[in-house]
């Protein structure tokens, strides 16, 4: 099926004249306020466009010209940057202070509740277990091992009774 060329300039027609924005003249009431807003607007911008700095060189004030706004631009203005912070080289004879843990019993999470500080669970292995993992980490950080050899010889570590 084919749609006429008619159909198609009908709707370009309706289209515009439903663009076409009809406006009636504005009551004297409407004038007068449209005017005070502008007025309004007018001062709010001259209020933002003054410097908010002591610098008298931050900004450049271009006189108007038949029929134009004044203009603000704003000129070129280096940042100072404040100089870094040194903290003072500490001295050698002062050793930083460390805190002590509590006492056990003295404060811990939840003791106003009423409840008790829950325990460590036990390590999953063995002492010798665990020192011979340390011995075997220790020689693969030095870099005495392969990392093939370290998991092989860690795994037959772990599968020992």
């Amino acid at each position: 099926m084919r749609i006429s060329n008619l159909l198609s300039a009908a709707c370009a027609a309706a289209f515009l004249t439903g663009s076409l924005a009809v406006r009636a003249q504005d009551t004297p009431a409407q004038a007068a306020a449209r005017a005070a807003l502008m007025q309004k607007m007018t001062e709010m911008d001259a209020q933002q466009s003054q410097p908010t700095n002591s610098n008298p060189l931050a900004s450049v004030v271009i006189p108007p010209s038949a029929g134009q706004e004044q203009a603000v631009q704003p000129a070129v203005v280096t940042p100072t940057i404040p100089p870094p912070v040194v903290p003072p080289p500490a001295t050698p004879e002062v050793a930083p202070v460390v805190n002590p843990p509590p006492p056990a019993n003295e404060s811990y999470a939840g003791k106003t509740l009423g409840l008790k500080p829950i325990d460590a669970p036990p390590p999953p292995v063995s002492a010798r277990k665990e020192a011979e993992l340390q011995a075997l980490l220790a020689k693969y950080m030095a870099d005495q091992v392969t990392p093939d050899e370290y998991q092989k010889a860690r795994a037959a570590i772990l599968a020992e009774p």
